[in-house]
């Protein structure tokens, strides 16, 4: 059976290479040039992985940093970074340091990808775009003029979480050689920009010889999607289970494309909110072939073809500033961005320019409403753009942990933008059929009474469920045909029980 092996932690690998090397902190940190101020985004002090940016910078006269402070982590020296690498904890890893670390180790080509894959950098468009440059000796100046673009553009792309227009994308894949390494991961590369990847894939334009097309690429990429996605939401509709009733009201709410409406999104935290969003966002670009066979019929044949969609997670500090957000969601849309981006004429642009259905995902509005930045003000033209925009083209999709009336009071910002969400949709657990659908897509084969075990201890939730499915996996692998795997996973899952109940 070929079943998922456990990965090594980054720290675990950083240990191992390291080993033969003997390189202190120091003497690491130095080697491959790590700097304390080079985790801060300079505009705003802010460390871009936090989330909330919950940390403090302190510098002297000189604007010198001299200590950085998250949590009860402490940062004053390089070697303090290291040590948090070995450690697990990655917000201060970014992708020229892995690239440096990769050159330094001299690693093989089945090490790096390894190693790539612990760092997290293939979570992050901006860590990914930064070790693909480096691998390529490629600084922000060489590739702003190649792409054609500012050099503060791309230190935005890498550090502020903001996404490049489609077509920078294509230019950057063209540039850096992205159409020259595997599927799977030009797929990533393309996916993780928000921008559908080359049809072509595993053809002419990766140089295949038409002779040798088929859809072996496919299956197998396919087929490396089906394991357990642990801690981070879906990257590919493959990975995609049940929610049925919910799709069936997107489709309801989409149907009219010149009277788009409007859908909030409740659910616990790791309940699946931003994975909806993802499916959403990528369903209708992804080929067939790349499918389970019973993702066809959801839609009955209607698929939101003709939308373009743009994601905003406002858990980005980047989201939380009127003109970069504003910004942002103009460039993905690939419309002309105005000097200066206010509400007045990013609302001019909108309303002119734009032709096609089109979906914004707001992603933890809570986070949103907690910006002083973004106020009513901001909120009430949201709402006019949802009632007005491009002759009704514009939709939104909201996703909060709870009602929005409920965060919008907390937050003084009870503004009418929130009135307009005529859908509320409540993610609970998959049904019995759904979650088995999703233990079977691990699974060759598995005893009924391990399914029964799975489903019950899960609660039909999918992160849980992914976990528990994870522990099996690998006492499979291990060949231990003991019960440590159940006492394992359920260890794993505790931390979540709380706002995901089982009983």
């Amino acid at each position: 059976m070929n079943v998922l092996q456990e990965r090594p932690s980054f720290g675990e690998l950083l240990f191992h290479y390291n080993r033969h090397r003997k390189y202190s902190d120091d003497e690491l940190a130095d080697k491959i040039s790590v700097s304390v101020r080079d985790i801060i985004i300079p505009k705003n002090k802010k460390c871009p992985n936090v989330i909330n940016d919950e940390i403090t910078v302190l510098e002297d006269k000189n604007n010198t940093i001299i200590e950085i402070k998250s949590g009860n982590t402490v940062i004053k020296e390089p070697s303090d970074i290291i040590d948090l690498w070995f450690n697990n904890e990655l917000y201060t890893l970014r992708g020229k340091y892995v690239s440096r670390l990769i050159r330094l180790f001299k690693l093989t080509d089945e090490q790096s990808t390894e190693f790539l894959f612990a760092s997290g950098c293939q979570q992050s468009f901006g860590k990914l775009l930064e070790f693909y440059m480096w691998e390529k000796k490629f600084n922000n100046t060489k590739l702003a003029k190649k792409v054609g673009v500012a050099v503060k553009t791309v230190g935005c792309w890498i550090k502020d979480g903001i996404m490049p227009r489609p077509e920078s994308v294509r230019e950057i894949a063209k540039v850096l050689d992205i159409l020259k390494l595997p599927d799977r991961q030009i797929i990533e590369f393309y996916l993780l920009a928000g921008v559908a990847p080359p049809s072509g894939i595993g053809g002419e334009i990766i140089g295949i010889d038409d002779k040798v097309k088929d859809t072996s690429v496919i299956d197998e990429a396919s087929h490396e999607l089906a394991y357990p996605t642990l801690g981070i939401p879906i990257s590919h509709p493959n990975q995609f289970f049940g929610r049925l009733d919910i799709l069936r009201r997107f489709k309801r709410a989409w149907q009219n494309p010149n009277a788009l409406q409007h859908i909030a999104i409740i659910g616990k935290r790791r309940s699946g909110k931003t994975s909806l969003l993802k499916y959403l966002q990528y369903i209708a670009q992804t080929p067939t072939t790349e499918l389970r066979s019973e993702q066809h019929q959801i839609w009955n044949g209607w698929l939101p073809k003709d939308f373009q969609f743009v994601l905003i997670d406002f858990q980005y500090a980047a989201m939380s500033q009127p003109e970069s957000l504003l910004t942002h969601i103009l460039n993905k849309l690939n419309l002309p961005v105005p000097n200066p981006c206010n509400l007045i004429e990013f609302t001019q642009v909108l309303d002119e320019q734009l032709t096609r259905p089109t979906i914004m995902l707001f992603d933890e509005i809570g986070a949103g409403l907690q910006s002083p930045d973004l106020d009513q003000t901001f909120w009430s033209n949201m709402r006019a753009l949802g009632n007005h925009c491009a002759d009704g083209k514009l939709g939104f999709v909201v996703t909060a942990h709870e009602q929005i009336h409920i965060l919008t009071k907390d937050n003084s910002k009870e503004s009418p933008f929130f009135n307009i969400f005529g859908h509320n949709v409540h993610l609970k657990p998959l049904t019995t059929t759904e979650a088995t659908d999703l233990i079977n897509s691990f699974f060759k084969s598995l005893p009924t009474i391990d399914i029964d075990w799975l489903l019950r201890n899960s609660g039909g939730w999918p992160a849980l469920l992914q976990l528990l499915c994870d522990s099996r996996l690998h006492a499979l692998d291990t060949n231990d045909d003991s019960d440590t795997w159940k006492t394992e996973g359920k260890e794993r899952i505790k931390p979540f029980l709380i706002d995901l109940p089982t009983g």
